[in-house]
């Protein structure tokens, strides 16, 4: 029996994705949770991001972040800045940029320390993310330091952050996560 003309078989238009990209490695080595937070700035995945963060539900240690001097100086909010303050600013960064912007993670000269229960990861970086807002640098840099470790799960995960400024000239992440908090 022929089927003609009912287009059953005609290939379709193809669709815009509905959802969007993900990319996420299950975090089994330290070196992995980079990987994991280069993939979610450039896929702006709030929520990627946020899984590269020690999970107080397997473990008992708390995510801290440590400014560079002159951005804990300068803003208040880094007093008491935890895993919500995190949330609150990739969320509100990712929100003012448009889908089709550069965000970007580039890490330069990156060191691994590897003690017992922890790995220290230290490396230069660039941060690049084209928002909208006009009194705020799109493009950040410096040092920074991330301490590592697993839970309960045997899952590797950032639990401690340092920014540090490299040159005086210099945004530093810490600048960008104050002026996107709220």
């Amino acid at each position: 029996m022929l089927v003609t003309g009912c287009g059953l078989f005609d290939s379709r238009s193809v669709e815009t994705p509905s959802d969007p990209r993900s990319t996420f490695i299950q975090p089994t080595s330290a070196d992995i949770v980079l990987t994991n937070l280069i993939f979610a700035v450039a896929e702006k995945n709030p929520d990627n991001y946020l899984r590269c963060f020690v999970d107080s539900n397997f473990s008992s240690r708390r995510f801290k972040f440590f400014p560079d001097a002159l951005s804990q100086s300068s803003y208040p909010v880094f007093l008491n800045w935890s895993l919500s303050n995190e949330r609150s600013y990739f969320n509100n960064l990712v929100s003012f940029t448009n889908v089709t912007s550069a965000s970007n993670l580039f890490p330069d000269n990156v060191t691994y320390t590897t003690s017992i229960d922890s790995t220290v990861l230290d490396m230069d970086y660039i941060f690049i993310f084209d928002h909208t807002r006009n009194n705020v640098a799109r493009q950040s840099r410096g040092k920074l330091r991330f301490i590592l470790g697993t839970d309960q799960r045997g899952l590797w995960s950032i639990h401690s952050w340092y920014d540090f400024i490299d040159a005086q000239n210099d945004t530093t992440w810490s600048v960008v996560k104050a002026n996107f908090v709220n």
